[in-house]
């Protein structure tokens, strides 16, 4: 019997050794070696790799929603700037139409219009939205080159 238990505990001694080999730790290291390596592999494994892509698509630096966001933006204030002229000319035609041609000054002696002070402002509103409309069409006109120059697909730009 006692050669029995001899012959079981050295089997047991033998595959503790194999299973601390496989472990990594060995009976002449320290037994807290392993886990001074594991910070700095774990600091490894939890940074992201620089040369990686995400699945985000980037032309110019910017996502297909920044760049719709940009189009529309300008888009969307030019037209409505187009819409604010349109009912600028509609009013100053309405005025025109009702006001004298003699009455827009005031001339010594007679009354101003009433009409006059109005005509001059729409046409002061009309200059502004027009000048306007020309800036945002220079502004898109620069955001069609810059995004033709990154390369962006015109479903992006929609």
């Amino acid at each position: 019997m006692r050669t029995v238990f001899r012959w079981l505990l050295l089997a047991a001694l033998l595959g503790a050794g194999s299973t601390l080999a496989v472990l990594g730790v060995y009976a002449d290291e320290p037994a807290d070696a392993p886990a001074a390596n594991a910070p700095a592999e774990l600091d490894r494994l939890l940074k992201l790799p620089e040369s990686g892509s995400y699945g985000v698509d980037r032309r110019g630096g910017l996502t297909r929603g920044e760049w719709r966001t940009r189009f529309l933006e300008v888009r969307k204030s030019l037209d409505a700037e187009k819409e604010a002229l349109v009912a600028s000319q509609a009013k100053l035609d309405d005025v025109a139409g009702s006001a004298s041609n003699w009455q827009v000054a005031p001339v010594p002696g007679l009354e101003p219009s009433p009409d006059a002070p109005l005509d001059y402002q729409l046409r002061v509103e009309i200059r502004r939205h027009k000048s306007e409309i020309q800036r945002l069409e220079r502004k898109l006109r620069e955001l069609e080159i810059e995004a033709n120059l990154a390369g962006v697909p015109e479903e992006w730009r929609s």
